[in-house]
């Protein structure tokens, strides 16, 4: 691999126990005068906001609060957030919640400094101007949004995802606080951690990849596997919230410069159908569709196994793939997450539509090792049931 490559990340990563208290230091230095606050109602309710609170009011701050974003987020939620703003005449707008808060904190900035509706932004750097500062605390250890230049939305006109992919949505400001993540429940654990876990082994196969992202790949893929197990039994495990908020950030920088592929692009219409939380559309397709691309990456699928402390010696490189796609269904299993499209009671009817959408989102499939046809697409969808 002798390519050249480049990096992208937010201007400012603060990363560790209390950097949540930054808060009001980083919007200072951004120029605020006042802070539009983006959260939701699960955030609000944990107590979540108090050290946000009171960093900002240190610095003498002003702020205000949108806690309505919807999870998975609507067009419509975002244009309410975006309202708020537009009436506000804030100075820096803040997320403090999961990837879906995140994601409407991006667009809502970049709303504020860029004429258009909102259907001209989605695609790929679609959006000419930086929007506000933006400062994105994190409270889950899965999506990586604080730290990537993706924003996902549900267009539930045609109910599918949307994606805006733009350098100018990065954050100028990313906090990854693990004391945000104990009090995430269980399933929410599960889903965000196994979220993080499949960036990080999709960013490694992906064809985008560099020898920068494949070293931060492999131990993302490490510190998700052994530490998403602890951090589910026990909320309180500090090491295991540790060691998860780095391996979801470090997921999220991969992702953010390799780019994921055909996982991401059979989860959209999944994910729009049923309503799932973008981990679960992921999971319930992903062993699937691991198994068709491995013939592609072999040598990587032992890689990954080695990571995941997966015994391949000795095994054929195709043994040693199937190995590995099996500890990857088996660790979403010990989380009690679904593995099958059964399982959270699709319609195999709807299978030629899903592959149909799938095979559309080029974009991710053209980062994929193999390339898929629709009626490859349509096996893997058949195969995950």
């Amino acid at each position: 691999m002798l390519g050249s490559f480049k990096v992208r990340t937010p201007d400012w990563i603060l990363f560790g126990f209390d950097t949540v208290r930054q808060v009001g230091v980083e919007a200072k230095r951004l120029g605020a005068g006042k802070v539009m606050l983006l959260t939701d109602p699960g955030v609000v309710k944990a107590g979540l906001l108090d050290p946000v609170y009171e960093s900002l009011k240190g610095e003498g701050l002003e702020y205000d609060i949108f806690d309505a974003v919807e999870p998975e987020p609507s067009i419509q939620s975002l244009l309410e957030a975006s309202k708020m703003a537009k009436q506000g005449k804030f100075d820096v707008i803040a997320a403090v919640g999961g990837g879906s808060t995140m994601d409407t904190t991006k667009l809502v900035a970049a709303m504020m400094t860029n004429e258009g509706d909102i259907q001209d932004f989605f695609g790929v750097d679609n959006v000419p101007q930086r929007g506000l500062p933006t400062i994105m605390v994190t409270t889950t250890s899965g999506t990586g949004s604080e730290v990537t230049r993706m924003a996902v939305f549900t267009d539930t006109e045609v109910n599918l995802k949307r994606v805006v992919s733009a350098q100018n949505i990065l954050a100028d400001v990313a906090i990854i606080d693990p004391n945000m993540t104990t009090s995430v429940p269980q399933p929410v654990t599960a889903a965000t951690g196994i979220d993080a876990f499949i960036h990080a082994v999709e960013a490694y196969v992906a064809l985008s990849a560099s020898p920068l992202t494949d070293t931060i790949c492999l131990e993302a893929i490490k510190l998700t596997a052994e530490n998403l197990g602890p951090a589910f039994a026990n909320g309180n495990d500090m090491a295991a919230r540790y060691n998860m908020a780095l391996g979801s950030f470090m997921a999220g920088i991969s992702l953010n410069n390799a780019g994921v592929g055909a996982v991401h692009a059979l989860a959209y219409p999944i994910g729009a159908e049923y309503h799932l939380s973008h981990g679960l559309a992921l999971i319930v397709i992903f062993a699937e569709t691991m198994r068709s691309i491995s013939i592609s990456c072999l040598p990587k699928f032992r890689k990954i196994a080695e990571a995941m402390g997966i015994d391949v010696d000795g095994l054929s490189p195709w043994e040693a793939a199937d190995e590995t796609v099996d500890g990857m269904t088996e660790l979403a299993r010990m989380v009690g997450l679904p593995t099958t499209l059964s399982e959270v009671e699709g319609d195999q009817t709807k299978i030629g539509q899903w592959a149909k959408a799938a095979h559309g989102e080029q974009r991710l499939l053209g980062n994929t090792p193999r390339t898929l046809s629709v009626e490859d697409v349509a096996q893997i969808f058949e195969k995950s049931f």
